[in-house]
């Protein structure tokens, strides 16, 4: 398991405004967990990383064998499909269950992962890194117009 944490000064400025404010903050951390696998499944749509940048295209042998899709898209959508959340009560956490999920997020030297049976390198190429999770500008306004959002119907 990978873990990504986010040390998004606004961010988390709102959810200790949250944590101050609210006795109950679970259903802001709903919504915002909500909010959040929207975004991400997003940006499989647009091909961006959480910081705006594009992701780099699939290669002229994935492009041929995956007749044209986008990256990380491919023909089952499974890793876009598999996006999730849950909330324990302290703590939100945003991915997939897809094993191949961290390596699509941080990507893989050509063999990182040894050979295979037949001496072929895993992967067999480089797997550039696609990162799909993480906050975006528009997330981080997002979260704070949930938490203010949810702090306003406490008043």
């Amino acid at each position: 398991m990978y873990e990504i944490k986010v040390e998004n000064k606004a961010v988390i400025d709102a959810i200790q405004r949250l944590q101050h404010g609210a006795e109950n903050p679970r259903p802001a951390f709903l919504a915002i967990g909500e909010n959040l696998v929207e975004s991400t499944k997003l940006r499989f749509e647009t091909s961006t990383a959480p910081n705006g940048t594009a992701w780099k295209p699939n290669s002229p042998v994935t492009l041929k064998r995956k007749k044209g899709t986008k990256p990380l898209l491919g023909e089952t959508r499974l890793l876009s499909n598999t996006i999730n959340y849950s909330y324990d009560g302290h703590t939100l956490i945003v991915g997939s269950p897809m094993e191949y999920a961290a390596v699509q997020q941080f990507g893989a030297a050509k063999g990182a992962f040894g050979k295979s049976k037949r001496n072929t390198p895993i992967p067999w190429g480089d797997i550039p890194a696609r990162p799909f999770l993480g906050i975006s500008a528009e997330d981080e306004v997002m979260i704070n117009n949930v938490i203010s959002d949810y702090l306003m119907t406490l008043v």
